[in-house]
C-alpha cells in the first residue's frame, strides 16, 4: 500500500514537471513573438493585432526579392557577353557565366585576379589599364583586343564606374562583347581594298602598254584610235566576266564568248566554241581576252569573218598526267585565202609573247591559205593562278 502511494506521488510529480516545462516554453515563444512585433513585455495579446498581416507582407516582399534575384541570374546567364565586376584596383570580384565561358582557360580561378593581366598581349594590357583609369575617374574606357593564342576571339571592351551612395565610383563594371565576325569582315574588306588597288594599278599599266604599242604600230591617227578603242572594249568585256566571278575566277567558255561577241553578225553558225569546263584566274582572263580580240579583229578585216561564208572555231582540252596542260586552238575556214603578214604588229607580238612570258606556255600562229590557225599550250595551274 505504501509502495503504491509512492508510485502515484512520483507520477504526479512528473506530470507537474512536464506541465511546468510546457508553460515555460510557451512563455518563451510568446516573448519571441512580442520581440518580433516590437511589443513591450506583459502585453495583453501574445500575437498582436496586425502582426500576421505585416508578417505576410514581409514574406511577399522576400518572395519578390528572391524572384528578382533569380531573374537577374537567368538574365546574366543568358547573355553572351563577358560581364565582370571589378574592385577599384582592377581585381575581379564577380564573373558572369558568359565571362567564364569566354575565358581562355575557363577552369582556372578568376576571382581575385588582376583583370588587366588576363589580356595576353602587352599592348592590350596597357589598353586595359588605361580603360580602368578612365573608369575610376568617372569616364568610360573602351578598347578592342583578342583573347587566347589559338584561334583567338576578338572583344569590344567597355569599362565604366559603378557609383556608390555618395556618387563616387565604388566598383568598376567591365563588359566585353564578342566581335570576332565583325573584325574578320573588316580585315577581309581591307584585304579586298588592297587587292583592288593592286588590280587597278595592273590594269592601268596594261592600258598604258596597249596604248604605246598601238600608237607605235598604227599608220594613221584614226587607225590608232580605232584599234585602241577596240582593245579597251576587249579589256572592259574581260573585266565584266571577272566581276561576275567576284574577281576570283572566270569560266573559259564565258571568256571566249565575251571576246567574240562584238565581232559576230546575226548570221548563225559562223562561230563555234567547244571544250570542257575550265576555270581561269584573273591574269589569264585579261591576257586571253586581248589575244582573242586581236584574232577576231584580224579575222573581221582580212580573214574568215570578212566573208559571209567564213567560219571560226575555238576548241580546247585538258591533257597531261604529271602536269595538266590547257590546249586551245583557234581555226578559221571558209574565208578568203590568207597569207602571212609582212610585218608583225601589236596583235602578233601579244599573241606570240604574252602567254610565254606570263604563264610559261607556248604559242604557234600559222597562216595557211585556208585560214589562220593559233594553238596555245600552257600549264593549267599557272592559268588558274589568282594573281592579276
Amino acid at each position: 500500500m505504501v509502495a503504491h502511494d509512492a508510485d502515484a506521488e512520483r507520477a504526479s510529480g512528473d506530470e507537474t514537471a512536464r506541465q511546468r516545462a510546457i508553460h515555460e516554453e510557451t512563455a518563451r515563444l510568446r516573448a519571441l513573438l512580442r520581440d518580433a512585433a516590437g511589443l513591450p513585455a506583459g502585453g495583453a495579446s501574445p500575437v498582436p493585432a496586425g502582426w500576421e498581416a505585416r508578417h505576410a507582407t514581409a514574406e511577399e516582399l522576400n518572395a519578390r526579392l528572391r524572384a528578382s534575384e533569380a531573374f537577374t541570374a537567368r538574365l546574366l546567364a543568358a547573355s553572351r557577353d563577358s560581364i565582370q565586376v571589378l574592385a577599384l584596383d582592377g581585381t575581379v570580384q564577380w564573373l558572369s557565366e558568359g565571362g567564364r565561358a569566354a575565358a581562355d582557360q575557363p577552369d582556372d580561378p578568376v576571382i581575385g585576379t588582376a583583370w588587366a593581366a588576363s589580356w595576353p598581349d602587352p599592348g592590350d594590357r596597357i589598353a586595359a589599364e588605361v580603360a580602368l583609369a578612365a573608369a575610376r575617374s568617372g569616364r568610360t574606357g573602351r578598347f578592342r583586343a583578342p583573347s587566347g593564342s589559338q584561334d583567338p576571339r576578338w572583344w569590344d571592351v567597355v569599362v565604366s564606374a559603378i557609383q556608390g551612395p555618395d556618387g563616387t565610383p565604388e566598383r568598376l563594371l567591365a563588359v566585353a562583347r564578342d566581335v570576332t565576325e565583325a573584325h574578320r569582315a573588316e580585315e577581309q574588306q581591307a584585304l579586298l581594298m588592297q587587292e583592288m588597288a593592286h588590280r587597278v594599278k595592273n590594269t592601268l599599266a596594261l592600258v598604258q602598254a596597249v596604248a604605246a604599242q598601238t600608237l607605235r604600230s598604227a599608220s594613221t591617227l584614226d587607225a590608232a584610235m580605232e584599234a585602241f578603242n577596240g582593245r579597251l572594249m576587249a579589256l572592259s568585256d574581260a573585266h565584266d566576266v571577272l566581276i561576275r566571278g567576284a574577281w576570283a575566277a572566270a569560266d573559259l567558255a564565258a571568256v571566249v564568248e565575251g571576246a567574240m561577241a562584238p565581232h559576230l553578225d546575226r548570221e548563225a553558225g559562223r562561230f563555234a566554241a567547244a571544250g570542257p569546263r575550265v576555270s581561269l584566274g584573273p591574269r589569264s582572263v585579261l591576257t586571253l581576252s586581248l589575244m582573242l580580240h586581236e584574232l577576231a579583229t584580224n579575222a573581221a578585216k582580212y580573214g574568215a569573218l570578212s566573208s559571209p561564208t567564213g567560219r571560226v572555231a575555238v576548241t580546247w582540252e585538258l591533257a597531261g598526267s604529271a602536269e595538266i596542260l590547257l590546249r586551245l586552238r583557234w581555226q578559221e575556214s571558209g574565208g578568203p585565202p590568207v597569207a602571212p603578214p609582212t610585218r608583225g604588229g601589236f596583235g602578233s607580238r601579244l599573241i606570240e609573247r604574252s602567254l610565254v612570258h606570263s604563264f610559261g606556255g607556248r604559242v604557234s600562229l600559222r597562216f595557211p591559205p585556208e585560214g589562220a590557225v593559233m594553238e596555245l599550250e600552257a600549264p593549267l595551274a599557272a592559268m588558274q593562278d589568282g594573281t592579276a
